[in-house]
This record gives structure tokens, sequence and C-alpha cells, in this order.
């Protein structure tokens, strides 16, 4: 852990009222900040890991919200989320489901935080480098998008907010079912996560 963000995370345990009931994760912050004043620094650095991994958890659980219910005739089994550190693949949260149909299926993932968010908004920003890709530039719910589509499979990636990745790939499906997942997908929840 960088010292900002170790400075970052020691801050804002100091601007958190404890509540009446002990906080695991506030736990795991104050653990960390007693071996970071007793000099045990790689202990300090192990427990705040260990406390943002929790926050991570935690943010990955409310953006699983804005996944999408399963629509008619469609099933799907709950969301998965994962939470990683910025060791794995730069960091970031993500949130998916997957919804079938008969052979159809369509997958729905959205990933905050990450690095991959790059690749595809410089795509979504040189429209030129996106049809050279094989993609076209569309618009969902009022978001730059990219999609790509062949026969009865495809992906839709939308960027949200400069910071979150929205990937609907289906696979023996019609595409028209691929844009309505894309469309189902809460955008306005997803903003107001990302603005807290």
């Amino acid at each position: 852990m960088s010292t900002a963000r170790l400075v970052f995370v020691l801050m804002l345990a100091a601007t958190i009222a404890l509540p009446a009931v002990a906080d695991e994760i506030l736990d795991q912050i104050n653990n960390g900040i007693q071996l970071y004043k007793s000099g045990d620094f790689a202990g300090a650095a192990s427990e705040l890991e260990f406390a943002a991994a929790q926050i991570r958890q935690l943010r990955a659980g409310e953006v699983s919200g804005a996944l999408p219910k399963p629509l008619a005739g469609w099933t799907a089994p709950d969301a998965e989320t994962s939470a990683m550190g910025t060791a794995f693949f730069g960091g970031g949260t993500s949130a998916s489901r997957k919804y079938t149909k008969g052979d159809a299926s369509v997958e729905v993932q959205i990933v905050t935080d990450s690095p991959m968010l790059q690749g595809v908004t410089m795509l979504l920003n040189n429209p030129t480098l996106l049809g050279a890709s094989g993609q076209k530039l569309i618009r969902v719910k009022g978001n730059k998008a990219a999609l790509e589509w062949e026969n009865d499979h495809g992906t839709i990636q939308v960027v949200v907010a400069g910071s979150v990745l929205v990937s609907v790939t289906g696979y023996e499906c019609k595409q028209d079912d691929l844009t309505a997942y894309a469309e189902a997908v809460d955008y306005e929840l997803l903003k107001q996560i990302m603005s807290r």
C-alpha cells in the first residue's frame, strides 16, 4: 500500500464516528493504526489492505444492485461479485449475472475502477479506431457504447461516468436481446454509487 493510501485510510478512520456496535472494518482500520504507531509497518499495511478489501466487497455488493432482473422468459441465478486489490489487474470491483433462455445466454458484467476502462474509453473517443476493430459506436441510455455483433453472438461495452465499464455479452441470442439487457442496467444507480 502506498504512503498516500495509508495516510488516506488513517484520515478516513479518524473522521468516521464509531458506532455503538463494533464494526469489523473499523476494527481492522484501528488495528492497522495501532500497528502503525508501534512501528509494525508490515502488520499495519496487512490490516489496512484487509480493511480495503472488505470495503471493495461492500462496493461490489452495491454495484450488483444495478444488474437487471431477468427479462420475460429468461432465468438467472443470483449475481456474483468480486473485489480485487491493485496487485490483481490494477484492482477494481465487479458484479456479474448470467441470464439464460433455452440455448441463448447473456452475461452482464459491471466493473468499476479498472484499468480496462482506459482501452474501451480510447476506442469510444476515436470512431475511426473503433470501426477498424470491427465495432460500431452506439448510445445506451445516453452513454457511449461499442457494439460488436456477428451472427448470433456479440458484445456491448458501455462506459458510465468515466469509471464504470458495463459489458453485455450474448451467445446464441438475438441482437435485440443483447440491447435489451444493456438498456435494463440501472445506470442512474451506478452514477450515484460512483459520485459518493
